[in-house]
């Protein structure tokens, strides 16, 4: 069974404004969109970190299965969609410009925080990353600026193997040292989850621009939490599964 039904009805029918509100009153408490968020970086960690084998593998077939959702949601839509739909002040062209973008950067990141010498700060120096969060590097990616839906598709493609070419061969023993995504400090094993946690959120986004199901955007999260979860519960730790599934309950209750 994926985390406790009670507690996942009640979060997958939080609507969209409430979704970036505080879960708590105190300063800087994070939204419940990070929450869940942070939930599915969790269920992720359970996947990769429990069966036998080399991890970082496993963190990037999670990726590469993120990355297939998002083909699988947008191909063979027309070309016309890219610039016509919107979430917010995003067009869809503009969503995965973005995830290309970050794709690359989070593989530079993650690179630099696994292999830095100790002497070196753990925050990446600004001017090594290959380009800013909204723009992936010219001439490389220019096709983005007006490409069609499958031309994008296969450059967001072409950065996923340059993530895995860059992180594929990273020891274990590298995932447990400090990293930092923005100003929050995580290990880069949990930073490393983040890109496929990223590559989900920018198909929520997607999901939001063409308006296919018309599913409120925290049951489109919870969808792939219960995904997540079904991929690992047949041999995962139970300990650590009901923790999560207390912490579905906590956030419920909020």
């Amino acid at each position: 069974m994926p985390a406790p039904l009670d507690a996942l009805a009640r979060l997958a029918g939080v609507g969209d404004a409430d979704l970036s509100r505080p879960v708590a009153p105190a300063p800087g408490s994070p939204s419940l969109q990070f929450v869940l968020y942070d939930l599915l970086r969790q269920e992720h960690a359970l996947g990769a970190g429990t069966q036998a084998g080399v991890e970082i593998t496993r963190i990037l077939d999670l990726a590469q299965a993120a990355y297939g959702d998002l083909v699988g949601l947008l191909v063979g839509w027309p070309d016309d969609v890219l610039d016509g739909t919107r979430d917010g002040e995003w067009s869809l062209r503009d969503i995965l410009r973005h995830a290309i973008a970050v794709e690359l950067r989070y593989g530079t990141q993650v690179e630099y925080a696994a292999l830095r010498r100790d002497d070196q700060p753990i925050a990446i120096p600004p001017d090594s990353l290959p380009c800013d969060r909204l723009s992936p590097p010219e001439p490389a990616y220019a096709a983005t600026r007006a490409g069609g839906v499958g031309e994008i598709l296969e450059l967001l493609g072409a950065a996923r193997r340059r993530t895995d070419e860059r992180l594929g061969a990273l020891p274990d023993d590298t995932l447990a040292r400090p990293s930092l995504w923005g100003t929050q400090p995580m290990t880069v094993r949990m930073r490393t989850h983040q890109i496929a946690v990223h590559l989900t959120e920018c198909a929520i986004q997607s999901e939001k621009c063409l308006a296919a199901q018309g599913a409120l955007e925290a049951r489109r999260i919870i969808r792939h939490l219960c995904a997540a979860r079904g991929a690992h519960e047949r041999w995962s730790d139970p300990s650590a599964r009901a923790e999560l599934d207390e912490r579905y309950r906590r956030s419920a209750a909020r």
